[in-house]
């Protein structure tokens, strides 16, 4: 069987992605607040607030088996634009909008950074690294400035991902959901399941 290690997956959209890797032979490594008591999924529960570099180096760093697929789908934002009127807020919340602002982009950034690189050579040439990305990757966006550091965040990752396709080894993707149609989740898995199946592109983006 093949290995799967997903952030993010557990609930609501993402369970279509494990779904996918179910249906294909894969062992799946979930790792997230929620548990699913599926045949071959490993659940690994976590308080994403307590996530932290110990923890993705304890964890990972010694695992011995390939790793055939990865797919980051987890989420953090603090920001709101009523933050930014300088004149509303004390010096103390702003401290504290600064501090989970700071923990929003770890996570939402720079652990999945630091996952690929702790897995170092685990990962392959036919592995598959995905990225649940968003519209608001493209400024000219509707309302794109009322979502400051979710944009920003899911832009720093389609980046991420582009480079990590450049000079990796192993394939990326990207891909850009549209959970507000009533078939998103179909649509997410067969998608899936082709990126499983076919070559792709290194740095593709895919639109739902």
């Amino acid at each position: 069987m093949k290995n799967a290690i997903v952030f993010g997956c557990g609930a609501k959209n993402g369970i279509s992605i494990i779904d996918a890797l179910l249906a294909h032979n894969y062992t799946v490594t979930n790792i997230g607040t929620s548990i699913l008591n599926k045949k071959n999924v490993t659940n690994i529960p976590i308080e994403w607030k307590k996530i932290d570099i110990p923890f993705i180096h304890k964890t990972f760093s010694k695992i011995t088996e390939n790793i055939d697929f990865v797919f980051f789908n987890q989420n953090s934002s603090t920001l709101t634009t009523d933050d930014f009127n300088n004149n509303k807020h004390d010096t103390m919340f702003i401290w504290q909008q600064i501090k989970n602002w700071s923990n929003s982009y770890w996570l939402s950034c720079q652990l999945p950074f630091l996952f690929l690189h702790t897995l170092k050579d685990r990962l392959h040439k036919d592995s598959k690294v995905g990225w649940m990305l968003s519209s608001f990757i493209d400024y000219k966006k509707d309302n794109v400035e009322e979502f400051p550091d979710y944009s920003s965040f899911k832009f720093t990752n389609y980046l991420i991902m582009k480079n990590f396709g450049i000079k990796s080894n192993f394939k990326t993707f990207g891909i850009i959901p549209d959970f507000g149609k009533n078939d998103s989740k179909n649509k997410l898995y067969n998608l899936i399941k082709e990126i499983l199946i076919k070559s792709i592109v290194s740095g593709k983006v895919f639109k739902l």
